[in-house]
């Protein structure tokens, strides 16, 4: 083992210090310039990748909306093909109902209620 103490100051200067007493440590010490370096890196890796990963979170609402407009349309779609389909049920029944004229004077009819010959 190493009978070096490792210095961990770091966090505690990044968070309650100000920037002058933060800069004046990571320059005089080794340990916490290494970690300052590799928070740079991380640092830098999110500033590449924030923008596609901003994309990626437009096109999945885009996506989400696209997904509610197609149910909203299937739902009107399937609503208007029901009241559609109990408007003929109705007019079906009403048309059963209903003699024709050609009928009614005693001419002979076919089953759609034309005349025939």
């Amino acid at each position: 083992m190493d009978n070096e103490k490792k210095c961990n100051k770091y966090e505690a200067l990044f968070i309650f210090s100000d920037d002058e007493a933060f800069n004046n440590h990571v320059k005089d010490c080794p340990d916490c310039q290494k970690e300052h370096e590799k928070y740079l890196k991380v640092s830098k890796l999110i500033k590449e990748v924030a923008p596609v990963y901003l994309e990626r979170m437009k096109e999945k609402k885009n996506n989400n909306l696209k997904k509610l407009a197609c149910c909203f349309i299937a739902f009107i779609g399937l609503t208007s093909f029901s009241c559609f389909k109990m408007y003929d049920n109705y007019v079906a029944e009403m048309n059963a109902d209903f003699d024709s004229c050609v009928s009614a004077i005693g001419l002979p009819v076919d089953e759609y209620g034309f005349l025939e010959l």
